[in-house]
């Protein structure tokens, strides 16, 4: 399982086992040699998903094998007996630090995490026992923690923190510093969703199932 994301000419590549580098230059992928950073080291652990790149890290989940068996949700869907990790990777030296999401096994995910720079928070989720989490980016510490059935992409507001996330079948506004819940939209999708929200222009978010399609807004001073 291989998932891409590029700064640039620079692309990174989440393998089955390890991360790494390769640079387009104008035609052909050249393999960095000298980067490898091999992630799954765990037994019972699980191959990674997309990273996010923020400044010289990349940052990612593991556990991704089972979402072929989503069938409305991910919860109870993962088979890997490790826990499921948000995984940290310095760019430049290679090291990589595994937090753990969930102590239980069964994780599962099908999305990247989150990253917040301004506030220095990095959230992540286990879709298969339905956790999400955020920990402080530099230290690693654990900030705060909800039991909610999350899935899709997260949508991040940076102006303002808000943080747009999923629990089966409804929308939800996190904080995303504390974790504490803004706003909801219960029952605003038909099941559960595994796909990409899309940040509107007016305060407003497109979030999509595999059966409907919801636009939530935000009204001035709420």
């Amino acid at each position: 399982m291989a998932r891409l994301s590029a700064r640039g000419d620079v692309v990174y590549i989440v393998g089955v086992s390890s991360l790494w580098r390769v640079t387009a230059d104008g035609g052909r992928l050249r393999l960095d040699e000298g980067f490898q950073a091999p992630y799954r080291t765990l037994p019972g652990q699980g191959y990674g998903w997309d990273c996010t790149l923020v400044d010289n890290e990349a940052w990612f989940l593991d556990n991704g094998e089972g979402t072929h068996r989503f069938d409305g949700t991910l919860r109870g869907k993962g088979s890997a007996s490790s826990p499921l990790h948000l995984v940290r990777v310095d760019l430049t030296t290679a090291r990589v630090d595994t937090l753990e999401v969930d102590a239980r096994p069964g994780g599962l995910v099908a999305n990247p995490p989150v990253v917040d720079p301004i506030r220095g928070v990095a959230v992540g989720y286990d879709s298969g026992n339905g956790v999400l989490a955020g920990f402080d980016r530099r230290t690693l510490a654990p900030r705060w923690r909800r039991n909610q059935d999350h899935a899709s992409h997260l949508v991040l507001y940076p102006s303002t923190g808000e943080l747009v996330t999923g629990d089966g079948p409804d929308v939800v506004v996190l904080d995303v510093a504390t974790g504490r819940e803004l706003g909801r939209a219960a029952g605003a999708l038909s099941m559960q969703s595994v796909l990409f929200p899309t940040p509107g222009r007016h305060r407003d978010v497109y979030v999509a199932s595999f059966l409907s399609l919801a636009r939530l807004c935000v009204s001035d001073g709420e």
